[in-house]
């Protein structure tokens, strides 16, 4: 019968058949249950009005204290067949009085609590409470008697028409669905991953020879893309390589270059009688000190993306390290009429990291913010012990700044803000991202913070498991 159907509309239009003839015996569900609902509303409703009655009676009783009165009035109420139970309380919530039924058996019960109001020409104020228990049985418990006695053979039908619902429905729809989405659950796992047979043809069929055309483009993807990802991972291991060979092949001559001319421009083997050629020999010096400091950072930022930088811990004195970093960055702002301030906590603690990358980051941070700082700047540097026990470095200027857009760029390597004072000196713009390497390599964070013509704060956060408190106790 279903062989015919090629639609998911006309398989559902199948469907709808034993649908209607159990939406039948659900209506006659919904008219049982609203007779009942109405029959409780009604029935609660005078069990509300029976106990407000008698609540009314026994608060003469309670005004006078008349406790066998009270009983005797509860055990009269307990003898109707639904009443389970009666109890007094006094406007304490003491007990005064209860009766239950003889025969405590019934299984559903509700609770009825009123309070107790005596009323008469110079009183009117609540004196107790009243609880009255009755028997209950809720619709759902009726509906059900309802069914086994009314119609006990309808149970054979429902259960028919479900499993013809359920067994077509499967077979038609929630298999094929099944198998699309097993496919789809496949894709985290190229093995597993195949194409489904189509074994209708209608829609879902149709989407299951999509998802198998989107299998063979997925596939042809993958395999360009690995191809392009080799060639990447060729060239990179290129790059890695021609940089460690060429490190040894540039720093010789470099080193040399630095030498000599340190010789000439301090004239150590004899006084040089043209002048030029002292300021010459300068510039070849700090041009060649420039290209070193250059290559060492390009160096440097090549072992970090190999995985081949890792730290040598150690204790490290922040006021010492500072202090060395200070005096290598002093002899440049002078030149450039700039101030150099130092604000370091006394009761800054030692740190546990790596001596050497630490100066490195200081150094960046120095030379990044003399640089960018006119004549006339101002460059402090800080360090404290935060709240969380953390050591905290920071370096604020008041230069040129970073635009606000620009600032997360810079934190790249090799981007250098597009500005026509930044164009003025030299560099890679390897500082800042080599500092905030550095820093994740020691678990810290590297915070930017800067304002266009207002300066620029960078701030430098360890985690506490780096703050050894017990050695600077010891230097103490």
């Amino acid at each position: 019968m279903f062989k015919s159907a090629k639609t998911i509309n006309a398989k559902l239009l199948y469907l709808i058949v034993p649908a209607v003839l159990i939406a039948s015996m659900v209506e006659s569900f919904v008219d049982s249950y609203l007779d009942f609902e109405e029959e409780q509303t009604m029935v609660s409703e005078q069990w509300q009005n029976l106990a407000t009655t008698q609540a009314n009676v026994v608060s003469g009783y309670l005004w006078n204290f008349d406790l066998e009165a009270i009983e005797s009035h509860l055990g009269s109420l307990v003898e109707f067949s639904e009443v389970y139970s009666a109890e007094v309380y006094d406007e304490k919530d003491n007990l005064i009085a209860k009766k239950e039924a003889a025969d405590n058996t019934l299984q559903s019960r509700r609770s009825y609590t009123l309070d107790i109001i005596y009323e008469d020409p110079f009183v009117n104020r609540k004196i107790g409470k009243f609880i009255l228990v009755v028997a209950y049985t809720d619709i759902s418990t009726k509906l059900w008697n309802n069914f086994i006695e009314e119609i006990p053979e309808s149970i054979i039908l429902v259960f028919g028409l479900s499993g013809v619902l359920f067994f077509a429905t499967r077979r038609y729809l929630i298999k094929p669905i099944q198998d699309l989405g097993q496919g789809f659950a496949s894709f985290d796992k190229k093995e597993l991953r195949h194409k489904i047979p189509v074994k209708s043809e209608d829609e879902v069929g149709d989407l299951i020879e999509g998802y198998n055309r989107m299998i063979d483009k997925l596939e042809q993807h993958e395999k360009q893309q690995l191809i392009y990802v080799q060639g990447l991972e060729a060239a990179n291991r290129a790059k890695t390589y021609f940089l460690a060979n060429m490190s040894h092949e540039l720093r010789t001559p470099l080193n040399a270059i630095i030498g000599f001319s340190e010789m000439i421009k301090y004239e150590m083997l004899g006084k040089i009688g043209e002048p030029r050629y002292k300021a010459y020999a300068e510039d070849i010096y700090s041009s060649g000190s420039l290209l070193l400091e250059i290559i060492n950072d390009i160096l440097d930022m090549s072992k970090i993306e190999a995985g081949e930088l890792s730290l040598v811990e150690e204790v490290v004195d922040i006021n010492e390290a500072a202090s060395a970093c200070l005096k290598i960055v002093n002899n440049r702002a002078e030149r450039n009429q700039i101030t150099l301030k130092s604000n370091i906590s006394p009761d800054c603690p030692y740190l546990l990291g790596d001596n050497t990358r630490l100066r490195q980051l200081l150094l960046n941070l120095l030379s990044n913010a003399v640089k960018f700082t006119p004549e006339g700047g101002e460059v402090l540097l800080s360090a404290w012990l935060n709240e969380k026990t953390q050591i905290v470095i920071s370096v604020e200027d008041n230069g040129i700044g970073i635009p606000e857009e620009k600032v997360q760029e810079v934190l790249k390597p090799f981007i250098q803000v597009d500005s026509h004072l930044t164009r003025q000196h030299e560099g890679t713009g390897l500082g800042l991202p080599l500092s905030k390497t550095l820093m994740e390599l020691h678990e810290g964070e590297l915070i930017l913070e800067s304002k266009f013509d207002k300066g620029t704060k960078v701030t430098l956060v360890f985690p506490s498991k780096r703050t050894d408190l017990s050695v600077k106790k010891q230097a103490n």
